[in-house]
């Protein structure tokens, strides 16, 4: 008989639960993640990779396919028409800090073509590629404003301050490239070659909210940006192809790195109010500090006693459940479930809530409470609800 346990981490309210055996094998992992706090750049903080691609065909048909758009002309038969015009296998949100300033880390990984031949387009075979984006942490707020209607058009210039691209890459060198690069940039000795654009538009498909979104890459020169922001353009990004996910899904993944973007505290400095409490106790939760993140988390809510930001109960329940008090843990959760946002950007965050809270329901044998919180996270489109009530309530 397997025995489960249920891990939940937190990472800037991005909520994991892992079903998995409990062996040697996990402790190493245990202190390989203690270790990687030193590291510049975090590991990832949330990823998407449920993903399509759509593009026009020339009958005025649109065709589609998973992480690709798809080449359009027929006629086109070489290998590499499998690659599209475009594809993303995975996109990745990762945070540092330079200079005491939060930067948020944009990771784009897909497919280009290489053939051992060129002239001939021979021997095909395809090269994964992973390009890296550092960006001002506050632009995450302005991906996707919350009053964004449906079938509008908007678009937001990343500022990227530092970028870089590692051509068939491995996991090992992920983070060596990008904190070389991010180093680099901290000590004035490297220029962003790229910038980055953003563009996206909500719209309704079979009664459920989408995003088409597209990634402009282009040089930091203001001259070749600035047309991408002006909304006659914009309006004319969707017209022949287009990236497109479920909306809650593209803003699950850039909540991941809006809670520290709505504060920009230099570390090390001493908290005077909600935000910096908040802030410094969400870091010292990632350096597994837990003790001292729950003084930071009952500071800033002393300070603050009638605020209704409910990131900061379901951080400090966190905290209490991986320290073992299970009863203060759900009572925290309780306070975080009952403050709702009305900000709909953060309700996918929201539904995290109940997935953490059904998570210490079912520590505390209340496994009708803890089928009920996954229910609830589920309707809030929390992808990994569908996976407990599976493996749990077969």
């Amino acid at each position: 008989m397997k025995i489960y346990s249920l891990i939940l981490t937190m990472l800037f309210f991005q909520t994991v639960v892992h079903a998995q055996q409990m062996s040697g094998k996990n402790a190493n992992e245990k202190s390989q993640q203690i270790g990687a706090s030193e590291r510049v750049v975090s590991s990832f903080k949330s990823t998407i990779s449920d993903i399509t691609g759509w593009v026009l065909k020339d009958n005025s048909k649109w065709i589609s396919a998973k992480n690709v758009i798809p080449n359009p002309d027929p006629k086109y038969i070489l290998p590499d028409k499998v690659l599209g015009q475009d594809n993303i296998s995975e996109m990745e949100i990762r945070e540092t800090q330079v200079n005491g300033k939060t930067f948020a880390v944009l990771v784009l990984k897909y497919l280009i073509p290489h053939y051992e031949f060129p002239t001939l387009k021979e021997n095909f075979t395809s090269v994964k590629v992973l390009d890296f984006y550092v960006f001002p942490a506050e632009r995450i707020l302005h991906i996707l404003p919350d009053t964004l209607s449906i079938g509008v058009p908007h678009s937001i210039d990343l500022d990227v301050s530092v970028s870089g691209r590692i051509p068939n890459y491995e996991s090992k060198d992920i983070d060596f490239e990008i904190n070389t690069a991010i180093q680099r940039f901290a000590t004035n000795r490297i220029v962003s070659p790229t910038n980055l654009l953003i563009a996206v538009m909500p719209y309704n498909m079979d009664g459920k909210d989408h995003i088409k979104f597209k990634i402009i890459k282009t040089y930091p020169s203001e001259k070749l940006y600035q047309p991408y922001l002006m909304d006659d353009i914009v309006v004319q990004l969707f017209n022949h192809s287009y990236f497109e996910c479920q909306r809650s899904t593209f803003a699950n993944f850039f909540n991941s790195g809006a809670v520290l973007a709505l504060s920009d505290m230099p570390q090390g400095e001493q908290p005077t109010d909600f935000n910096g409490f908040f802030v410094r106790g969400v870091r010292t939760y990632e350096r597994e500090d837990y003790y001292n993140a729950i003084t930071d988390f009952n500071n800033a809510i002393r300070l603050m006693p009638d605020q209704k930001f409910f990131p900061v109960y379901g951080y400090r329940g966190n905290a209490k459940f991986k320290l073992g008090d299970m009863q203060g843990s759900l009572e925290d959760f309780n306070k975080a479930v009952a403050l709702k946002p009305v900000d709909k950007q953060f309700l996918p965050v929201y539904g995290q809530v109940f997935l953490n809270r059904g998570t210490v329901r079912y520590y505390l044998n209340d496994k009708v409470g803890a089928r009920e919180d996954w229910q609830q996270a589920s309707g809030y489109n929390e992808p990994k609800s569908a996976e407990y009530l599976k493996l749990y309530f077969k």
